[in-house]
C-alpha cells in the first residue's frame, strides 16, 4: 500500500539526484511511497513501474520500459540496495 511521505527541499538541491534524468529522480520519489517503514520493497519493476507510471499515454509507456534501467542506475550510485531474504528479492 502506498504511504504519504515528505518530499525535504534539500532533494532538489542534491547534485548526486541533480545528475539524474527526470524519470529516475520521479521513479526515486514513489519508491518512497511504496516502501514500507524500514523502506523495504519487492523486487518487482513492472509492479513498481505501473505504480510509478500509472496513465496510458506514449510517455508513461515508454517510462515504464525504462524503469529497469532506472532501478539499476539507483542502485550503482547507493540509492537503492538490492538484497535477497530467503529467496524473495
Amino acid at each position: 500500500m502506498a504511504r504519504a511521505r515528505l518530499l525535504k527541499p534539500d532533494f532538489f538541491e542534491d547534485e548526486k539526484m541533480a545528475a539524474l534524468s527526470f524519470g529516475t529522480r520521479l521513479l526515486f520519489q514513489a519508491l518512497w511511497c511504496e516502501a514500507d517503514r524500514e523502506g523495504r520493497l519487492e523486487n518487482r519493476p513492472e509492479r513498481l513501474a505501473a505504480f510509478a507510471f500509472p496513465y496510458d499515454t506514449p510517455v508513461q509507456r515508454r517510462a515504464r520500459r525504462e524503469v529497469p534501467g532506472w532501478l539499476e542506475t539507483l542502485i550503482v550510485i547507493g540509492c537503492v540496495v538490492r538484497y535477497e531474504v530467503s529467496g524473495q528479492k
